[in-house]
């Protein structure tokens, strides 16, 4: 196996698949990229068993030759040392040939690698097809792909005790993907319109769809497969494929309420900066701060016996209800404010122990909520 390629095609498909691989995987092969080069261009795979990341380099793209001087041939080498090499050689064009034995040698016209390789038939095989045409699909724009993840996977459960929490649930319901992420503190749920109508109902570990973001930056489109065990995130030379969290996901649509007695609207970032600073002084780990409302006026606070006490006053806002005292959770507002990405936002309350409800009113397809603190 031999080829001479453009150094800024190889290393955009290392960076790529290297995110699918763990350098403590018990399964050393699985610590290694496989790379294979064959009649419809060069291939990289990376896998954890978890989540599998295989992309395409083509022989040329355009009047641009990217592969040249080449034998077809299969290789699994240490992601770790192969992708810091590539970035590091200084040459536009990288000399990659496998010599007797296991090594590869990785040149340009200044440095002069040479890697011991693994044997490529202990690399599992990975079914990226899953199964056919007839499964379920969906097809997005990547920028949609990108808000339904920036918008719900913050909000998953990072504890293993409820595995199905830490995953984000995508429904299929005819026309409609509802997207929905709980850690049973907070929810974060987006809706978007499909074109064509599909059923299905997966949940989709968090992590993988943070992986899933860095991959669609440079797309315009995906495509998602579904199947029972697996779901496929088909980009134009990538394919991001995870297995699905075994188990039925809670029912949260009735935690959402349809009515609310108080609403507060105000300005985004400067709520934001406010929440910070009067959370400053508060001992607890979630950082709990009270939000007391009437018309005249709207404030923030925070108060520890050990250390002291801090009052915020929003200026800019639109209160509608009677007086109303709540306490939350700042890092969950914080984040929710910050998932919406808007510059205005509502607050939505039924009472000081029922949840908490945010919202972008100009975007109504995504809402943030949070359940208050209890303080005494």
């Amino acid at each position: 196996m031999k080829f001479a390629i453009s150094k800024k095609y190889l290393l955009q498909a290392l960076n790529t698949v290297s995110r699918a691989v763990s350098a403590k995987n018990p399964r050393a092969i699985l610590t290694g990229i496989k790379i294979e080069l064959n009649p419809n261009g060069l291939f990289l795979t990376g896998s954890d068993s978890d989540i599998t990341i295989h992309t395409k380099v083509p022989y040329s793209v355009g009047e641009e030759n990217i592969i040249t001087s080449f034998e077809h041939g299969v290789v699994v080498i240490s992601s770790k040392y192969i992708t810091d090499i590539v970035r590091k050689l200084e040459g536009e064009i990288i000399n990659f040939q496998t010599t007797d034995g296991n090594a590869v040698k990785i040149t340009d016209t200044i440095s002069d690698f040479s890697l011991n390789s693994m044997n490529s038939r202990d690399y599992p095989a990975i079914d990226l097809g899953l199964g056919g045409e007839d499964l379920p699909k969906v097809v997005l724009p990547t920028s949609v792909l990108n808000e339904i993840i920036s918008q719900t996977s913050y909000a998953a459960s990072e504890k293993e005790t409820r595995p199905i929490l830490t995953g984000v649930n995508f429904k299929a319901d005819g026309n409609q993907l509802i997207c929905v992420a709980t850690d049973s503190y907070r929810l974060a749920r987006k809706i978007v319109s499909i074109e064509e109508a599909a059923q299905f109902d997966v949940t989709v570990p968090a992590r993988t769809l943070n992986e899933v973001a860095k991959v669609a930056e440079d797309e315009l489109g995906v495509v998602i497969k579904v199947s029972d065990k697996k779901v496929n995130f088909q980009f134009k030379n990538t394919i991001v494929s995870t297995r699905v969290i075994n188990g039925s996901y809670p029912d949260t649509s009735k935690l959402i309420p349809s009515s609310y007695e108080y609403k507060l609207d105000t300005i985004a970032q400067s709520f934001l900066t406010r929440v910070e600073r009067a959370s400053l002084l508060s001992l607890d780990k979630n950082n709990v701060v009270k939000l007391s409302m009437f018309r005249e006026g709207v404030t923030l606070s925070a108060k520890t016996q050990e250390v002291g006490s801090a009052v915020e006053i929003v200026n800019d806002f639109r209160y509608e209800g009677d007086r109303l005292d709540i306490s939350f959770a700042a890092k969950f507002v914080q984040d929710a404010i910050k998932a919406l990405g808007c510059e205005e936002i509502s607050f939505l309350f039924n009472g000081d122990s029922k949840p908490v409800i945010i919202r972008n009113e100009k975007d109504p397809s995504c809402v943030q909520l949070v359940l208050p603190v209890r303080t005494y």
